[in-house]
């Protein structure tokens, strides 16, 4: 190939590619994407019916949708691909929730699948910790404890009014002055990390135990590797 041969075609190639750029963003211009999935009681896994409202990051309303009280489904459309959205949970049953969605940067028609759980919102509803955010016989937040209690944070910091109990349970029955101390440290820790993260302490109360959770006992015969940790809950007292 002569060098006039190779100059034309390396012109061709970069033609091709700055060409490419204008048509995929054109392409875009009339491209919308579609959300749908269902909305479920957290607690019952219930379908239910509230208002999933998505806003931009400008915050201007983007779209609406009012989930199905049969089966909890929900469908929004008209978005934009490449862009970022954020998802309001609104009914007064029920924690309001908020969440984030980025939508892939695509030129052709797509619809995306997100389901969501919201909290009931009741007096003396209790949450469970999705994990235990304690190791054995210890009061202080295991490495890990963030990811575990980062959801209900957030519930609380987006529901200024509601109030909760913090409930903790021991890892034995062996000394119920032991179990008691244990406890309440737990308890203090969970209290002061929500309270870290601009939580009023005036919404935390606490209540320790000096004997096991008779609802999450510990098992007779423990699975090789797995340890009893007492259990950990949230419950509603005010809202």
């Amino acid at each position: 190939m002569t060098t006039t041969k190779i100059y034309k075609y390396a012109a061709a190639v970069v033609f091709a590619a700055l060409m490419t750029v204008p048509t995929i963003a054109f392409a875009q211009i009339g491209t919308v994407i579609t959300v749908a999935g269902n909305v479920l009681d957290e607690v019952t896994r219930n379908p239910v019916m509230v208002n999933v409202v998505f806003s931009d990051e400008t915050g201007t309303r983007a779209g609406s949708s009012r989930s199905n009280s049969k089966d909890g489904s929900y469908l929004v459309t008209g978005l934009k691909p490449g862009k970022k959205y954020k998802v309001r949970l609104e009914q007064s049953e029920y924690f309001q929730a908020e969440y984030e969605i980025a939508l892939p940067n695509t030129g052709k028609y797509a619809e995306i699948s997100r389901d969501f759980l919201v909290k009931p919102l009741v007096k003396g509803t209790k949450f469970p910790a999705r994990n235990t955010p304690f190791d054995l016989k210890k009061s202080k937040l295991r490495i890990g404890a963030n990811d575990i209690l980062d959801d209900f944070k957030r519930s609380l910091l987006i529901n200024p009014n509601v109030n909760i109990e913090i409930q903790c349970f021991p890892d034995n029955d062996d000394d119920k002055a032991v179990n008691t101390k244990l406890t309440q440290d737990r308890c203090n820790a969970l209290r002061e990390y929500f309270a870290k993260a601009g939580i009023s302490d005036k919404r935390l109360s606490v209540k320790p135990s000096d004997t096991v959770d008779s609802m999450n006992p510990p098992p007779i015969q423990s699975r090789q590797g797995k340890r009893y940790v007492g259990s950990t809950y949230f419950v509603v007292t005010k809202f």
